[in-house]
């Protein structure tokens, strides 16, 4: 039981509203309202809950709604069930909020009650902390984003943030023990365009594979004719899909971006996913021929140029999804929006890249919020530490040191194929993935950004490209 400061109306509307949750609880990575209307008996709220390393899902349905009294709510996820009952009544002051929270296990989960149920007291406590603190905080509208809403606190905190156990859960140690908690779909691609970028070596080349094992129609975007045309031809022969075609250019120029984006405009009446899957590491700093920094032409302006110019091709599907392929190695670092290209100081490969891949995020974001009237999707993913040729080239180091844990480039495609399937891909967007799950996007401190630096971000790429003759780059 809280007692907070504000009317029992405004307390009631908050509360009942689970999607507000994520604001409070920080046991709640993310929360959506999945039924139309106003709040009331029978709305449905899609949760992702944080425990550790774990992201279980769970489903809550209002099933009693006494407006200023009493709601209730039954939630059910994979192993367990719980019933929410939060009273409200006017107090000296403000309002008081009862919440009883049952929880009821079921298979694996009732050998191993004894040890959550501390665990579990824990979790509510740091909850009805969080909301008191939201609610009695001083100038903050109830609903707006507040102190809770990355989700950090107590124990989570600490899984999510420890350096070592975070990384091991790259590895392919990482990919299994998340792999037990997955129900495969039997959902296709049949009929659905998608564009796949970098598609012949490494992750790309896994991801095309199993694509085409869901009958997408597939289109491959690649630099090399004979790499192309060997993995085409490969993929038609062992998955028995005929629908797979590729389209050459060079992702580090704009000139190839600009004419493979026409030449997948006029192919295709729509398009329904597009991957950003090419990327590159530069140990040394260079230009391309269209005097741009290699790493930030490939890894960054590339990718927004592309995907800006399919905008149109990817509205008219009605349901398209852009699934952006990051790194891991973006946690490290801060965009620099006055140094994009790298001109300052020595130059790192390792660090330019991760920079290009914590612009990607910040795009991602951007995406799903100004794509959103389009129907259209926007997700990043982080694929873990992958054994691909382009690792043992650019970090031998690194690749040397870790190869026996590195996951295979199967391993680290699963979650862009799974985002461009599954229907928590059609449901979601801004999210940032890991085997699945979403996951925040900043570990350390000062390496996130403010609203402010996004907004310069997005006019800085746009500026970059102020010269395009087929269209305003604008949403």
């Amino acid at each position: 039981s809280i007692c907070v400061r504000e009317n029992i109306e405004t307390v009631f509307n908050y509360v009942s509203d689970f999607r507000h949750i994520r604001e409070w609880d920080p046991g709640v990575l993310s929360s959506g309202k999945m039924t139309p209307g106003k709040t009331g008996a029978g709305s449905v709220f899609d949760l992702t809950l944080k425990f550790g390393p774990f992201r279980p899902k769970m489903t809550y349905e209002i099933t009693a709604y006494q407006p200023c009294s009493r709601v209730v709510l039954e939630g059910r996820g994979e192993s367990f069930r719980a019933v929410d009952t939060i009273d409200f009544t006017s107090a000296a002051g403000g309002t008081r909020i009862d919440y009883r929270a049952d929880i009821l296990f079921s298979g694996a989960g009732r050998r191993i009650e004894p040890l959550l149920f501390p665990v579990l007291q824990h979790v509510g406590r740091r909850a009805m902390q969080g909301l008191e603190q939201t609610l009695n905080r001083e100038g903050r509208p109830a609903g707006e984003a507040g102190w809770f809403e990355s989700g950090t606190g107590g124990w989570d905190f600490l899984a999510d943030h420890a350096v070592v156990p975070g990384m091991l859960m790259f590895s392919r140690f990482g990919y299994s023990l998340s792999k037990r908690f997955w129900t495969e779909s039997k959902e296709t691609l049949y009929g659905r365009n998608v564009v796949l970028t970098g598609g012949t070596s490494g992750i790309g080349k896994a991801a095309a594979f199993q694509l085409a094992e869901k009958k997408a129609f597939l289109t491959i975007v690649a630099r090399n004719r004979e790499k192309a045309e060997r993995v085409c031809r490969d993929i038609v022969e062992r998955t028995g899909n005929p629908h797979v075609d590729y389209m050459l250019a060079d992702l580090s120029l704009m000139t190839d971006i600009r004419r493979v984006a026409s030449r997948l405009r006029e192919a295709k009446k729509s398009i329904d996913v597009l991957v950003n899957n090419a990327g590159a590491l530069f140990n040394e700093r260079r230009e391309t021929e269209e005097g741009i920094e290699r790493t930030f032409a490939t890894d960054l302006l590339g990718v927004f140029y592309l995907t800006m110019l399919l905008k149109d091709a990817l509205a008219a599907s009605g349901d398209a999804r852009i699934i952006n392929v990051s790194s891991g190695g973006m946690y490290t670092q801060k965009i620099d929006v006055e140094d994009l290209e790298n001109r300052r100081g020595p130059y790192n490969g390792a660090k330019a890249y991760a920079r290009a891949k914590r612009g990607i995020v910040i795009l991602t974001r951007i995406w799903a919020e100004r794509f959103k009237k389009y129907g259209i999707r926007a997700h990043a993913m982080h694929p873990g530490w992958v054994d691909t040729p382009g690792i043992e080239r650019s970090l031998p180091e690194f690749h040397r040191l870790v190869k026996r844990i590195l996951r295979t480039p199967a391993q680290g495609a699963d979650t862009l194929v799974w985002l461009a399937l599954s229907k928590a891909g059609g449901r979601r967007s801004g999210l940032f993935w890991l085997d699945r799950r979403p996951r925040e996007t900043v570990v350390f401190p000062g390496t996130g950004e403010s609203g402010e630096e996004r907004e310069r971000l997005w006019e800085a790429l746009n500026r970059r490209l102020s010269g395009d003759t087929e269209g305003r780059l604008s949403c």
